[in-house]
C-alpha cells in the first residue's frame, strides 16, 4: 500500500494577553509603593540592564503592600486561566482536584528615558508576565515595547545585531493595565523608551499545579 506524504506542525508557543479593568484605580498606589520602596532599598544593576531600577525578586512576600492588595490577585488569576487553556484537552484529569498558583518570584523595573533590558529567560518556574503599570501615550511595540525571540535557533545570545533581528521576534503592543505571559523557555527583551513618562513594569515568574498544603484559587 503506498503512504501519503505529510506535513506537521508540532509545538507552537502560547501566549496570553489580560487586561486590568481597575488599573486607573491602583496605578497611584503601586507607583507611590514604588516610590518608597526605592528610597529603602538601593539600586541593583546587572548586566543584563542599562538605565533602569530593578527591585528584589520578593515582592509577593512582603505583608502590607499596595502590590499585594491591589495586583497580585490579579496576576495569579491571569496565570491561572493560562495554564488553563494550555491544559483544556486534558480538564478531566484534573476535576475536582485543587488547582493553585504558587508565584516563585515578583519584582518592579523602573526604567529612565532610554533604559531597557537585553534578551534572557526565566528559570525554576513554568509562566513568566510582564504587566505595564506606566508608560505614555505615544508607547508602541518597538518604542518600549517588549519583544520575544523565536525558540527557534538556538536561544543563545547571538550578535548585537540578533537581538533585534524582526524575522526571529514577534512584539506585543505595550499598554497600562495590560499584561502579557509566556512560557518560561522564551527568551524576551524590552526596547527602549523614549517616551515623556518613564516606563514601569511589573514581572512575576509562577508555577500551576495541584496544591496540597496551598490555597488554591479555584478549582477545575
Amino acid at each position: 500500500m503506498n503512504r501519503q506524504t505529510t506535513f506537521s506542525y508540532l509545538w507552537p508557543t502560547l501566549f496570553g494577553t489580560f487586561y486590568n479593568p481597575d488599573h486607573q484605580k491602583i496605578k497611584k498606589d503601586l507607583i507611590k509603593f514604588f516610590e518608597e520602596y526605592k528610597k529603602k532599598n538601593p539600586s541593583k544593576k546587572s548586566g543584563e540592564n542599562f538605565k533602569l531600577y530593578e527591585s528584589n525578586y520578593d515582592l509577593h512576600l512582603q505583608k502590607g503592600t499596595a502590590f499585594n492588595s491591589l495586583l497580585k490577585n490579579f496576576i495569579s488569576k491571569s496565570f491561572f486561566e493560562m495554564s488553563k487553556q494550555a491544559n483544556k484537552d486534558f480538564t478531566m484529569l484534573f476535576k475536582g482536584k485543587e488547582i493553585g498558583v504558587t508565584i516563585k518570584d515578583s519584582w518592579f523595573i523602573h526604567y529612565e528615558k532610554g533604559g531597557f533590558v537585553l534578551p534572557h529567560s526565566h528559570g525554576q518556574c513554568s509562566w513568566c508576565c510582564v504587566y505595564y503599570v506606566q508608560l505614555g501615550k505615544d508607547a508602541t511595540k518597538t518604542n518600549g515595547g517588549t519583544y520575544f525571540q523565536k525558540p527557534i535557533p538556538n536561544r543563545n545570545t547571538l550578535d548585537y545585531g540578533s537581538y533585534y533581528n524582526k524575522f526571529l521576534q514577534a512584539q506585543f503592543t505595550p499598554e497600562e493595565g495590560k499584561m502579557i505571559v509566556w512560557p518560561n523557555y522564551v527568551m524576551h527583551g524590552s526596547y527602549p523608551y523614549e517616551g515623556t513618562e518613564d516606563r514601569i513594569i511589573v514581572s512575576a515568574n509562577a508555577e500551576v499545579s495541584v496544591m496540597e498544603n496551598s490555597k488554591p484559587i479555584k478549582t477545575l
